[in-house]
């Protein structure tokens, strides 16, 4: 194509030049020396596929310095020229009128037509000085030549079949020893078996109709024939049915009953009765419903402008989260503005079993974002398999701990980047690129962190580790089990509960080696020597592939054999407040880093230490059981100790079990359709109503006592508020398309509370609670308290008079008494008992003014 035409000398005012950026070029389909070259430097964009670029990234889609003109363009798709020699600056230039465009697309179109007869015109100049004595002959086998089509092609789709729905998979087991086993077959009677016999008669169709045009037929008479046989009548089953016909009665019939006497003395002796029965309508709905009567009109809401949650910021990534489902979000303890999530496959058990080669190449990655950078992540900790859970340690947020879904607990130590993290809303620190190891590759703005230990398979978890929390740094735990005083005020231990049925206690200090004593720890100079090419930190390698639980309590059934699947673990101890202060404030002090042996020999034993924890199972079951040791009478040893109490409450796998932070002995179960809140010790002391979507997700409210966050498997959000209502939501909200996976919040300041809601299409969705939802109304912390000690009393009382009534025989059926009145006293006595009635009802309605004491009864007599 001819330059001058395609790239004048001079711009036109309709076309104005663009720098279009290597992830534009890949956004917009226009890859240079791709999908435009300079034979062919033209192509069309979607108008709407630009503002939707403008929605996704603002300011940084390329085409934001000519938006308005984009947003004011009339056609639907934009011209856009790349321009190979920057003859105007740019890589590209886009014209911005549909005149413009026409003819630029007139101009292209002449110059192929042009170059198209300029090629034939060759064509038929060669053909004419080649003679037919030149022309030899060759029988050469044929060649297959595209596929051209004409039209056919259609007509074969149209009669082709297609996949209109998921195929539908269905496996079929059967045990080993039934195979190469001999069958036999015998006969049964249909009589044998309900519904094993089923008739399809045939019937006429209403729907057939068939019109006779022209018949021709022949008539001849002959003899009159009959065939006749017998044979014994086969009882076989059949449907049947029976049709009953409304009796109709005639005009006399109808008068002779209304006149009769045994109507009247029907009609009189269900009159009183009748009568009753409307007065007691009138006076009480029977109707109404107690719960909503129970809510008070003006609740703790202010305008509904302020009660809906606000999107803050969203986080997602093209390479790392695409297709991926969030599995865990956890937030920095120290430091504002930065959020971690895990990415996990969107598989089924048996496609993760077929794709186990292909996954083992995939990176299993957890992603730190801050809100400086909603689009690169501030660093990308990398881990040997899908992370399912994983935690910041409150005491000391370098170390960060994961359970991965093969049950291995994996560590990490990020303190190299603790100042890219502090200053990520200035872009982060510039990353280090003297690399000392060849597998440590970072990214121009993501650094990649290896983890630095992992636990050993033989002493992790057989199958997915579902859960992770740290220890309080009050206590720890012994071998036994046994909680001791935790001197350095430091998160030092962990607890993980698995598939298996485990929960498992790790610490994460390098335990005392008997034959070296209380002294300090040699180091290994070959392991040193290995660190120092490496970037992998040593912090942990005395437990890398070493690492085993300190303490394991299987989650026993109280009926039948086996162990329960855990999801969801909570403990009743909380974090040291002044530590956690001083954490925001200070540096701590690292025992992580130190010869963990040291200030370890003389430990005591916390006494009045709750050692009961609260876990959930994929089966639907809320245990409470002690982690602590028992001592079995029969042999003697320490064995696990038995749950208190295992009940099925749940329709689904638990999800979540969240203890208030305001009530230290009141949690929150998440699972199935049903959301319940327990009180440490005692059964559940509310059960909210069963909703009709699954719910994923459950979390408190760290400023509200009574209110709490619910995700749904629709991608709602419902926000729970006890102050208001507790029958229903106070409010549900759409966040996303797809199911919530999870939700974590976190209170910035006293003027700001987020709420960080992940969902299974791998978008993280910052969300800024409002004022009315964040702000405590007066009291409400001693009202919440005392409304859920009047439910446990109330819960009580109930049992007490169930009890009572067991006991003193009270709703049984009565006895029948030996005589029996006459029907002259019964009649005496209803008599009696309706006119008491009415001189009450006379006195009740005297009472409100609605009649005069004077006005006479008709009391029968």
């Amino acid at each position: 194509m001819s330059e001058d035409v395609l790239h004048p000398d001079v711009l036109p005012p309709y076309m104005k030049p663009l720098f279009m950026s290597t992830a534009s070029q890949q956004i917009f389909s226009c890859v240079v020396d791709e999908q435009v070259t300079a034979d062919k430097p033209h192509i069309l964009v979607s108008k709407e596929k630009i503002n939707e670029d403008f929605y996704n990234r603002a300011a940084v889609c390329d085409f934001h310095p000519v938006k308005k003109q984009v947003e004011a363009y009339p056609g639907e798709e934009i011209l856009l020229v790349y321009d190979p020699d920057y003859r105007y600056g740019e890589n590209f230039y886009v014209c911005l009128t549909e005149e413009g465009k026409e003819v630029y697309l007139e101009a292209v179109r002449a110059l192929e037509k042009q170059a198209d007869d300029e090629e034939k015109n060759q064509e038929e100049d060669e053909m004419k000085e080649v003679s037919i004595d030149d022309i030899v002959l060759k029988d050469l086998p044929s060649t297959p030549q595209p596929w051209q089509g004409m039209g056919s092609e259609k007509e074969l789709e149209e009669e082709g079949l297609a996949e209109s729905r998921p195929l539908i998979s269905f496996k079929i087991t059967r045990k080993r020893r039934f195979f190469g086993a001999a069958v036999s077959f015998d006969d049964r009677s249909c009589t044998d078996t309900k519904d094993s016999y089923t008739e399809c008669a045939s019937f006429e169709d209403a729907t057939f109709d068939l019109h006779r045009k022209e018949h021709d037929c022949g008539v001849q008479s002959v003899v009159v024939t009959s065939d006749r046989s017998s044979q014994t009548d086969w009882k076989k089953p059949r449907n049947a049915n029976t049709q009953y016909e409304a009796r109709t009665l005639v005009p006399e019939e109808k008068i002779k009953i209304n006149e009769s006497e045994s109507l009247a003395n029907f009609v009189e002796a269900v009159c009183p009765r009748f009568k009753l029965a409307l007065q007691q309508n009138e006076i009480m709905n029977v109707f109404a419903d107690d719960y909503k009567e129970l809510v008070e009109v003006d609740g703790v809401f202010g305008s509904k402008t302020d009660n809906n949650l606000k999107e803050y910021q969203s986080f997602t990534d093209l390479e790392f989260s695409k297709d991926k489902t969030i599995s865990g979000i956890d937030w920095h303890p120290s430091i504002k503005g930065i959020v971690a999530v895990t990415y996990t496959e969107k598989l089924k058990y048996d496609d993760r079993v077929d794709l186990s080669s292909k996954l083992a190449l995939d990176p299993s990655l957890i992603l730190v974002w801050g809100f400086s950078d909603p689009i690169h992540p501030q660093l990308v900790l990398h881990a040997p398999d899908d992370i399912f859970c994983f935690k910041f340690n409150p005491t000391d947020p370098n170390i960060v701990a994961a359970g991965c879904i093969n049950g291995q607990v994996v560590v990490w130590d990020i303190s190299e980047y603790e100042s890219r993290l502090k200053n990520h809303r200035q872009g982060g620190a510039r990353t280090n690129k003297n690399h000392k190891d060849m597998f440590d590759v970072e990214y121009e703005r993501s650094p990649v962190v290896h983890y630095a230990a992992v636990s050993s398979i033989e002493g992790s978890h057989k199958m997915c580790c579902t859960e992770i929390i740290w220890l309080p740094d009050t206590l720890e735990l012994a071998r036994l089990g046994i909680p001791v005083e935790n001197k350095n005020q430091m998160c030092c231990q962990l607890v993980t509960v698995g598939i298996d049925g485990n929960v498992m206690f790790w610490d994460i200090r390098l335990q005392k080696n008997p034959a070296q004593g209380a002294g300090p720890i040699k180091s290994d100079k070959s392991k040193e020597e290995k660190n120092n090419y490496s970037s992998i930190p040593s912090t942990f390698h005395h437990l890398d592939l070493q690492w085993k639980p300190i303490n394991v309590v299987p989650l026993t059934k109280l009926v039948g054999l086996g162990l329960h699947p855990g999801t969801s673990i909570s403990i009743s101890q909380i974090i040291h407040q002044k530590r956690f202060q001083n954490l925001l404030t200070g540096e701590p002090s690292l025992i992580h880093r130190q010869n963990s042996s040291h200030g370890r020999s003389k430990r005591t034993e916390l006494e009045g230490v709750n050692t009961k924890f609260f876990a959930g199972t994929e089966d639907g079951y809320v245990m409470y059981t002690d982690w602590k040791p028992e001592k079995d009478p029969e042999s003697g040893k320490m064995v696990s100790s038995k749950p208190m109490y295992s009940i099925s409450s749940h329709g689904g796998p638990i999800h979540t079990i969240a203890r208030s932070p305001f009530y230290n002995h009141i949690l929150l179960s998440c699972g199935g359709w049903e959301l319940i809140i327990w009180k440490e010790g005692e059964p559940e002391v509310l059960q909210c109503t069963r909703s009709p979507i699954k719910l994923t997700s459950a979390c408190w409210s760290p400023t509200r006592p009574g209110v709490f966050f619910v995700g749904r498997g629709d991608g709602n959000v419902d926000i729970w508020d006890l102050m208001d209502r507790s029958h229903e939501p106070s409010l549900s909200q759409n966040i996303s398309s797809a199911a919530i996976s999870s939700i974590v919040p976190r209170k910035i300041s006293n003027k700001q509370l987020l709420l960080a809601v992940g969902d299974r299409a791998g978008t993280l969705h910052i969300l800024e609670v409002p004022w009315s939802l964040r702000q405590p109304t007066a009291n409400e912390q001693n009202n919440m308290g005392a409304y859920f000690e009047r439910e446990t009393s109330r819960i009580a009382y109930f049992k007490d008079r169930e009890t009572n009534r067991h006991s003193t025989g009270v709703g049984k059926a009565p006895e029948i008494p030996g005589t029996f009145e006459t029907d002259q006293e019964e009649e005496e006595r209803l008599k009696k008992s309706y006119n008491n009635y009415l001189q009450m009802e006379h006195d009740f309605l005297v009472k409100l003014g609605m009649r005069r004491d004077d006005e006479p009864l008709s009391i029968i007599t």
